[in-house]
């Protein structure tokens, strides 16, 4: 099916105060920077999207199309389809198989939990204290429950970087206020990370093999569900805020597709 652009759109506008999008201040938008408090306006009977177009959804609208679980949500000017439930369906499918199921699934874990906290934080519980953190470590703070500069957040940082940058799962720290790791996939331990008794120093001289630290991918492909769910249920509770500085304009071009 080919994509074709809805007509209102070189950009969807700015939200009205009645929560739609103004036509008018499309073409060229000049979107400010912004986060945008998802308070109102959303409508979680989905079944009742038939009847509007994509022009008639609000912020919080898409931002549910793009949390949701759907294949795709049908409008009245045609569907509207999100990056998300495509990711976690081939990461789901990718864990099973043979030839697959150590790299593509975890990577494309990472992709999802890094997804959510580009997008989004919460306004329930206190702002993260760097602004300019990954949006893995945001997205595991907010979505998550992970403590800020816990050591699991270090952990899964660590090993996202080696493993997404170099396919390698040593993570040598570029920093010296950063740990270095050494880590092995093992699909039982009971958590995500379980940590050698000796910490390792990133110096490849003195390495042992008692210094690996153990990971599941399980969880982290888990974790990547978690944030998706948390995020959803923040919509729910009026706690989910949009983080992207183009608002609304982004978060469709970035994650949503709307076809005719």
């Amino acid at each position: 099916m080919e994509s074709r652009q809805p007509n209102h759109c070189s950009g969807q506008g700015h939200l009205t105060s009645a929560g739609k999008r103004d036509a008018s201040l499309c073409s060229p938008p000049l979107l400010q920077a912004l986060c945008c408090i998802i308070k109102s306006g959303v409508n979680l009977n989905i079944s009742e999207w038939k009847s509007k177009t994509l022009q008639d959804l609000t912020l919080m609208e898409l931002a549910y199309a793009h949390l949701g679980k759907a294949s795709f949500y049908q409008l009245r000017d045609g569907c509207l389809k999100s990056i998300l439930p495509i990711t976690l369906k081939e990461i789901n499918h990718s864990k099973h198989m043979e030839y697959s199921k150590n790299f593509v699934p975890v990577a494309g874990a990472f992709a999802v939990i890094e997804q959510v906290g580009f997008c989004y934080s919460r306004t329930d519980i206190p702002k993260h204290s760097n602004n300019k953190a990954s949006p893995l470590l945001k997205s595991l703070y907010y979505f998550a429950g992970y403590p800020e500069a816990s050591m699991d957040m270090k952990a899964l940082y660590a090993l996202r970087n080696s493993f997404l940058h170099n396919a390698s799962l040593m993570s040598i720290a570029t920093h010296s206020n950063k740990p270095s790791f050494y880590f092995q996939f093992d699909r039982h331990i009971d958590e995500v990370v379980q940590y050698s008794n000796t910490q390792w120093d990133g110096n490849i001289e003195t390495f042992n093999p008692e210094m690996t630290t153990l990971i599941n991918p399980e969880k982290i492909i888990d974790l990547a569900s978690i944030v998706v769910d948390s995020a959803l249920d923040c919509i729910a509770n009026e706690f989910l805020q949009v983080s992207l500085k183009g608002g609304e304009k982004e978060l469709y071009y970035r994650f949503l597709k709307h076809f005719n």
